[in-house]
Parts: structure tokens; C-alpha cells; sequence
């Protein structure tokens, strides 16, 4: 029966990459290489993605990479994690017909493993970053009056392949790798209309990234007291360059005029990161945990007309209360519940205003049965601004992640 089980789970995990890139449609997501996604979707979900000082012996917590050490050693932990999320637009451009959105897709997923008594180790695939944009306007040709009914539409994104590895130097001081593959397609169409000569022309501009990535993480935790510990995590991402290959493409009425021509290689950057958290925990019950996260996106000097890149700041909070119980002589958590918030001053300035998100989340988790765990994340957000004839996007977001727990090996042990 558990192997029928673990069929059906990984079924559902691979199966799934059809639908990792799908999103909702966003105006922010037009420039640089899309909407950045800074959230970790896991166990953290319901505290605001806070978790650089957080481990889990059931829960494949990653958002540092040293994390993984906390794992229970010789379990394999496979995870999934879905998202809806509904939109409303605000702002001078929207309309009754283009207001609201909503879409569902799946965002990570992954497998981790407690290899022995230091080293853990974990790959997946997530979803980096995202393009799905639509704008409707008008093109006037060069010494006439002729205009013409022009739409520009944007899809795709970039995916992070990553593999982690995290070892235990001794029982307080934890440190990791995570070694990436971010690559993926960024696809712009321009669409223009005649209707007097019945023509439709189309160009589409295509960049295809594929680029390696470093972080380097660790995490340090002791004892306060009988009744108090605290942890310290941080996390470091070195400036990296994304090469890309621009392709062209050129229709009139569905006939190919030019057809995936090579124009060149565009580059674009990845910033110095840094980042670290604390946490407190009493009686391994009730946890306090906050994260800042700082991007040095000025130093890149990235701008264009109307819009630059500018260093952003990220700071997160959150606490956690779990319902535990022994069995046999094991103490287990059964069940948790989450609370949390985040303002992210984010990378992005678009006529001199800055693009700022705040938001606030639930969440909850446990236990379906021996080897099957869920985990509930609610966000209710705010980004943007209608100022400079811009848009605000106010938004609820659910994130549902399933997490399967078993023996990879035991060598012969037995555990109750």
C-alpha cells in the first residue's frame, strides 16, 4: 500500500511541471527579467516566508541552506506546493473588463534526504521569476497620419533548477550550498493591426537565459535557558551574470518573414544579496522569527527609459505555535498555526515611484497520517501605487504545499 501511495505522490509531483510557469497577469512584470519571486513556499508560508534561522526535522525548510541539517537522519521528504491567487487592479488604465484576474499553478517542488549524521541534501525546481503582462495602444508611422491598433503581450519566465547541500559542523553550527541552474524563456510580442488593408503583423523577440548561481548559508543555534533557544541564520548570493540569446520572429497574416532569426547575446544581472534572520523558541512550542533581506541592485546601474532598478529591502516576521504530543517516548508535533507579515521595498522604480508591496499571512499545518503532511499559507497583499498613472494590485493569495515521509534507508535500525 505505501508503494501505491509513493506512486501516486510523485505522479502528481512531476506531472505538474506542465503548469510551473503559468501566472497571473501583472503590469510590474514587463521589466528587467519579470516579477522576482521572493517567497518560499513551504512550512514558512504562514510566517511571511520567514525562516533564515528556522530548521525542521519533518518539513524540508530550505529558505537558508544550511537548514536541511535539521532533518531526521535516513528520511526522505518529497514536496509540492500549489498557489492560487486572485487580483484586483486599481488605476487610471483599468477598466470593468480587465480588473480582476485569477490563476492557480504549481510554484516548487522538491526531494530532501538526511544522507548521515552531518550531511543532508535536497534538488528541486522553483519558479524564479515571471512574465505575463497585455497592453493595448496605438503606433503612428513616420511622416503620416496613418495610426494603427498595436497590443504587446509578454509570457514565460526563469526556473531555478537547485541543488542543496548542507553539513553540521557540530551541534550548534550548521553550514550549506545551494548550487543553481536559472534558465528559462523571456517572450515579447508586438502585434500590429491594419484593418483597412486586412493585415495583421506580429514580432515576436525571444531571450533564452541559462545561467549558474551560488548561495552560501549558515546557521548557528544554542540554548538560553531550559525553556529558551535561540537561532541566527544567514544567507549570501555573490553577483551573478545571466547571458541570454535573442531570437527574432516576424509574421504577416501567419506567414513567416523572418523566423527565429539570432540577433545577439543580451546580458543581464543578479546583484550581491545578503540576508540573515534570528528566531526564539520556548519550550520548542511557541517560535518568534524575523528575516531582513538586503539586494544591491543600484550598484548595477540598470535603466531605462522610465523606469530603473534600485536596491531593495525585504523585512519579514512571524511566530508559530505547535501542538505537540509524546509517543512512544517521542515527542511529535501534530499540528501548528502561523501568523505573519512582510514589507518588501522591492527592486523596481517606475516614474520616480518606488513599487512596494506589504502583506499579511495565516497558516497552519500537521500530520494527514504517518508518512502524508500538509501545510496552508493565506496572504492578503497590497503592491504598487496609482500615483503616476500607475497600477495597485490588491491580492489574496493560498498556497497548499503536500509533503510525503519515509524511509530512503535504516542499515538495519528500527525506529519506533
Amino acid at each position: 500500500m505505501n508503494y501505491i501511495k509513493q506512486t501516486i505522490f510523485f505522479c502528481f509531483l512531476f506531472c505538474g511541471t506542465r503548469v510551473l510557469g503559468q501566472n497571473t497577469v501583472s503590469p510590474y512584470s514587463v521589466y528587467g527579467i519579470g516579477d522576482i519571486d521572493f517567497r518560499a513556499y513551504n512550512r514558512t508560508s504562514g510566517m511571511a516566508s520567514t525562516g533564515l534561522a528556522l530548521q525542521s526535522s519533518f518539513y524540508a525548510i530550505d529558505n537558508n541552506p544550511a537548514s536541511l541539517t535539521g532533518l531526521t537522519r535516513s528520511f526522505y521528504i518529497a514536496d509540492v506546493s500549489v498557489v492560487g491567487r486572485s487580483v484586483q487592479y486599481k488605476g487610471d488604465p483599468i477598466t470593468a473588463e480587465n480588473s480582476n484576474n485569477k490563476d492557480f499553478w504549481i510554484k516548487r517542488f522538491g526531494l530532501a534526504v538526511k544522507i548521515n549524521k552531518r550531511w543532508a541534501s535536497g534538488i528541486g525546481i522553483k519558479q524564479f521569476s515571471s512574465i505575463n503582462y497585455a497592453f493595448n495602444g496605438s503606433k503612428s508611422v513616420e511622416g503620416t497620419t496613418n495610426t494603427y491598433i498595436t497590443s504587446y503581450t509578454g509570457d514565460g519566465g526563469l526556473n531555478e533548477y537547485y541543488w542543496n547541500n548542507a553539513v553540521a559542523i557540530d551541534k550548534h553550527l550548521s553550514v550549506g550550498l545551494r548550487s543553481s541552474i536559472i534558465a528559462g524563456a523571456i517572450n515579447q510580442t508586438e502585434t500590429i493591426s491594419d484593418d483597412a488593408l486586412q493585415s495583421v503583423i506580429t514580432t515576436k523577440q525571444q531571450d533564452y537565459f541559462g545561467q549558474l548561481r551560488f548561495q552560501l548559508g549558515a546557521l548557528y543555534g544554542t540554548k538560553l535557558s531550559k525553556k529558551w533557544d535561540m537561532s541566527f541564520g544567514a544567507r549570501f548570493a555573490p553577483k551573478t551574470k545571466m547571458v541570454s540569446e535573442r531570437t527574432l520572429t516576424v509574421t504577416e497574416n501567419g506567414t513567416a518573414l523572418v523566423n527565429d532569426e539570432f540577433l545577439k547575446n543580451d546580458r543581464f544581472y543578479l546583484p550581491n544579496t545578503f540576508a540573515g534572520g534570528i528566531a526564539l523558541k520556548r519550550n520548542n512550542k511557541t517560535t518568534f522569527a524575523f528575516d531582513y533581506t538586503y539586494e544591491d541592485w543600484s550598484s548595477l546601474k540598470i535603466k531605462e527609459q522610465g523606469w530603473q532598478l534600485v536596491s531593495s529591502h525585504r523585512v519579514s516576521g512571524g511566530v508559530e505555535f505547535s501542538k505537540q504530543q509524546f509517543i512512544a517516548n517521542q515527542r511529535i508535533e501534530r499540528r501548528y498555526f502561523q501568523l505573519g507579515a512582510f514589507l518588501n521595498n522591492s527592486y523596481l522604480q517606475v516614474r520616480n515611484q518606488p513599487i512596494t508591496e506589504f502583506g499579511f499571512t495565516a497558516g497552519m499545518g500537521g500530520f494527514i497520517n504517518s508518512n502524508l503532511l500538509y501545510n496552508i499559507g493565506i496572504e492578503a497583499g497590497s503592491r504598487g501605487t496609482t500615483q503616476a498613472k500607475l497600477i495597485k494590485e490588491n491580492y489574496i493569495q493560498v498556497t497548499l504545499g503536500f509533503s510525503y515521509r519515509d524511509f530512503l534507508f535504516s542499515k538495519g535500525r528500527k525506529y519506533n
